[in-house]
């Protein structure tokens, strides 16, 4: 887990061993960057769903994705990922908005209530192509062992704040590979722009 301020002082440090790029780039920019960089890998989108009567939604959501997360056998008979992030508490676990195949996304898995995986899975889902999941934690539990059918890694969106609200130590929605490649993809920018340009400040 980590934050926009240790990303940007992450990547000033790399910048100082190009003098050049280093004296002409602020802390402040590169937080900018951050932000916009980890929206690209998240492939963020605006959250707007309706919801029953009562139900509210904060305000500023943004639907982040996640193409690759890993899932684990679980007890012989089920499986199990890590949410890569941990979404915003929505009615009835919306949060963790998709679940599906990677190849397979608009057939997602069947989200079922919290605590309720031993009751449901006998009698209705075991016995069909369907397969359910339950949110725990940061765990998302499977009514089947996917890897014993050749999937080893989902697909999922969650649905979290929009980054431009968190402040510099809240924690970011992205994963460890995600994090090495924002730093990577924001360094690689600053040390090739022209020394003419700068990166553009939001107030301008």
């Amino acid at each position: 887990m980590t934050t926009k301020k240790k990303l940007s002082e992450q990547i000033f440090r790399l910048l100082k061993g190009n003098p050049t790029a280093s004296s002409r780039i602020q802390e402040a920019d590169i937080k900018l960057l951050v932000e916009q960089v980890a929206n690209q890998m998240l492939k963020a989108d605006y959250f707007q769903v309706n919801l029953p009567e009562g139900d509210t939604v904060p305000n500023n959501c943004m639907i982040f994705s996640y193409d690759s997360v890993p899932v684990t056998t679980y007890k012989t008979t089920l499986s199990k990922a890590v949410l890569p992030s941990m979404p915003i508490s929505l009615p009835r676990n919306m949060g963790v908005l998709h679940v599906s195949k990677i190849d397979d996304i608009n057939n997602p898995f069947v989200p079922i209530p919290s605590s309720t995986i031993g009751i449901l899975n006998p009698l209705t889902l075991l016995g069909t192509e369907l397969v359910g999941y339950e949110v725990v934690g940061k765990d998302i539990i499977f009514t089947k062992n996917l890897p014993a059918q050749s999937v080893t890694s989902v697909y999922i969106r969650l649905v979290g704040v929009d980054l431009s609200q968190l402040s510099d130590f809240d924690v970011l929605p992205i994963s460890a590979d995600q994090e090495a490649g924002i730093v990577d993809a924001i360094y690689k920018m600053l040390i090739t722009v022209p020394q003419t340009d700068r990166v553009v400040d939001s107030n301008d």
